[in-house]
């Protein structure tokens, strides 16, 4: 069974858009995201401490994270520690790998086909996906508003990496369906989640937890311009949404003319004609159609 690339949905935990802008207030404490990481590690550290990883019982989608009251092993002695900057900071992100999966990794740039539950420290679950959908690492792009969206949370830009897809076993005319996933726990500091700025349901400087399953990775090429996201990010910094060939407004990951020069980017010669050391579709000067 073939499966479609679909553009993913306005889901609650994952567009990274500042709604509203607060106005200057004198009795506002500035924000100091060094400290904060510092009391989300804490914070963090004491939850993984005190709380134990229960498999899903039949039937049921994802497993449980729960207090430990009968001498259970502490998460804390199970999760991987993945150090994690951005921004300038180093943080810390814990996963625990319930199934690792049997396929391949995504990377930063990729698309994945998944399913996850997300909660705060405090048990309370403010989004959750049971089938799988389609998310973009990479970002995407408003036409409409002309804006782009960096995509997921740099936590699950760097969690994910641990995990492997699953095989699909999907029959024609039945329910696209995998095993061998790629099961496991994200627990993320506020700083890789929303920061201090929060968004509905999720308060400002709130660690978070993430339980996932990974079934499908697509090397992605998100304006179909036979240029692969990751051959995007022409700068390196493991982002799409800054690089802008011909600083029109939307980033070349989007871009179906990345240069401008009105060829389209998939209709443009391979290599660089003129020898000036850039490849004919970032080159405005290079415009020959294949």
């Amino acid at each position: 069974m073939k499966l479609k690339l679909k553009n993913s949905l306005p889901i609650l935990l994952l567009v990274l858009i500042i709604f509203s802008c607060k106005k200057d207030d004198d009795n506002t404490i500035p924000h100091d995201p060094i400290a904060q990481e510092k009391t989300d590690d804490k914070r963090l550290v004491e939850y993984l401490q005190s709380h134990y990883y229960k498999p899903a019982s039949q039937g049921e989608h994802f497993g449980i994270v729960d207090t430990i009251m009968n001498g259970e092993t502490p998460l804390m002695n199970e999760v991987v520690t993945q150090e994690v900057t951005h921004n300038n900071i180093k943080y810390k992100l814990y996963y625990y790998m319930h199934e690792v999966g049997v396929g391949e990794s995504p990377t930063r740039y990729d698309s994945v086909f998944v399913k996850y539950k997300g909660l705060k420290l405090d048990s309370v679950k403010f989004d959750e996906r049971a089938s799988n959908v389609w998310l973009h690492f990479a970002g995407s792009y408003d036409f409409t508003r002309r804006r782009a969206s960096s995509g997921v949370t740099q936590g699950w830009k760097a969690g994910f990496l641990n995990f492997k897809s699953g095989t699909n076993i999907s029959q024609a005319g039945e329910p696209i369906k995998f095993t061998d996933t790629g099961k496991g726990v994200l627990f993320m500091p506020s700083g890789l989640a929303y920061g201090n700025q929060g968004i509905i349901g999720i308060g400002a400087n709130e660690p978070l937890l993430f339980h996932i399953e990974l079934s499908k990775v697509n090397t992605a090429d998100y304006d179909n311009d036979t240029i692969l996201n990751k051959d995007e990010d022409l700068d390196g910094d493991g982002e799409v949404i800054d690089d802008d060939t011909d600083k029109d407004g939307i980033p070349d990951f989007a871009d179906s003319d990345d240069d401008g020069d009105g060829t389209l980017t998939k209709d443009e010669k391979e290599g660089d004609d003129d020898g000036d050391g850039i490849p004919n579709y970032l080159d405005k000067d290079s415009k020959d159609s294949k």
